[in-house]
């Protein structure tokens, strides 16, 4: 019985441990490092990169020798066939044997070994740079479906608060009863919003927890400063080449590279070195054999040419693929500019023009309602049209947070390699 309370007690102590973790706030740093530490696209880029670099020497080694064993001359027909010690050409033969290919070849193989391991590795930082963004974009789009909800969830409780108010205006004789319904119906379609509005946070934190597991489901600390970016701005353009997926195409042209140097060597004549011992006892002398293979790389138009002529094609086409690369990068970058350019002009009107002008026209129509001079069905509009521009102005919020996040995480950072 006492074992049994104190696994019981320990089962309690977890769970009671587990949900304080899952209350503690979730700031976007938490989300970007939960996120690279549990993510299988960077798992799976790091084992290919694993993979890679375990070729990097070893492409550029002898191939592995040969081993030859058999028997040389064995008569099949006659009275001596099948039997391997009477005729004298008969012999029992062990033998190795050695490729060595030419020193360019080897080169050529290690170089193309390092050129993807380096593609790999370029390849790792663009997916970590990818997966940064798409944390911080999901992270964002949380942190707005739910201040949305609170604006709709204000504008349900300021129509409470007003039906309160009317139910006993009604009660007195003082309001009608159509007024009532009509503030009633406000009231319920503020609060199918909200229940939209909650469908809306479900799948983005559906969305987040696809990045970051569990973690997920926690609440969000506050947003981090979306005014300050890891690189100016202005500073972005000029930086292109740096840009991870384009790191990835200058590599993919450097392998390309590789692999005419590759075939370039293969015009180079290859060698292999065979030693036999052959056995011809006890009726006759054992032998000894030496044999050198060389390549004949002849008719190369043909043959190594051609190979040539493909690679560099390939090449060309890598160049092709990275400049047109470049120029969508570019567009992109551009673009997100001008989202933050116009997120941020937005901005500033919500904040200095809209919003208030909305706020003054809910006082006025409040007021005139108040001294018996307006209706209640402007005092609604005029609610409604406050959660309207607030609604907008988060969602200008949002736009921004996108824009930012494209920019803030488009090279790579400081401590995050």
């Amino acid at each position: 019985m006492l074992v049994l309370l104190q696994v019981m007690l320990a089962c309690a102590a977890l769970a009671l441990g587990a949900s304080a973790a899952l209350a503690q706030p979730l700031s976007l740093d938490d989300a970007l490092r939960l996120g690279e530490a549990q993510s299988p696209r960077l798992a799976a880029q790091r084992h290919m990169l694993g993979s890679a670099s375990e070729q990097v020497g070893r492409a550029g080694e002898l191939p592995d020798p040969k081993l030859r064993l058999g028997i040389e001359n064995l008569p099949v027909s006659g009275p001596d066939r099948f039997r391997y010690d009477r005729d004298f050409m008969t012999m029992r033969q062990i033998g190795w044997a050695q490729e060595f290919p030419n020193s360019a070849k080897r080169e050529a193989r290690n170089q193309r070994a390092e050129r993807r391991r380096d593609v790999e590795s370029a390849g790792l930082e663009a997916q970590r740079a990818a997966l940064r963004r798409d944390i911080a974009m999901a992270w964002g789009d949380v942190h707005f479906a739910e201040r949305s909800r609170g604006t709709l969830e204000r504008l349900a409780r300021q129509f409470q608060v007003q039906i309160d108010a009317v139910s006993a205006a009604i009660a007195r004789g003082r309001q009608t009863a159509a007024e009532g319904f009509m503030l009633r119906q406000a009231f319920e379609q503020a609060n199918d919003r909200v229940i939209e509005q909650d469908r809306m946070i479900a799948k983005a934190r559906i969305a987040l927890a696809a990045l970051i597991g569990e973690e997920a489901k926690r609440p969000l600390g506050d947003p981090p400063d979306m005014t300050a970016f890891a690189h100016p701005p202005e500073e972005l353009l000029a930086r292109l080449s740096q840009m991870p997926p384009l790191r990835v195409f200058d590599e993919r042209e450097g392998l390309a590279r590789a692999e005419v140097g590759l075939a370039r060597s293969e015009k180079k004549a290859d060698w292999m070195l065979e030693v036999g011992y052959g056995q011809r006892r006890p009726a006759f002398d054992n032998m000894i054999t030496v044999m050198v293979s060389i390549d004949l790389p002849w008719q190369a138009e043909r043959r190594q040419d051609r190979d040539v002529a493909s690679r560099l094609a390939e090449l060309e086409q890598a160049r092709a693929m990275r400049e047109d690369a470049r120029r969508m990068h570019e567009a992109e970058v551009r673009g997100w500019l001008a989202d933050l350019d116009t997120a941020e002009r937005r901005i500033e009107r919500f904040e200095r023009v809209l919003l208030p002008l909305a706020r003054d026209r809910r006082s006025a129509a409040l007021a005139a309602y108040q001294g018996g001079r307006g209706e209640l069905g402007a005092v609604l509009e005029a609610e409604r049209a406050v959660t309207e521009t607030d609604l907008a102005f988060v969602q200008a919020l949002a736009e921004r947070a996108k824009a930012w996040a494209n920019l803030n995480y488009l090279y790579p950072q400081e401590g995050t390699r």
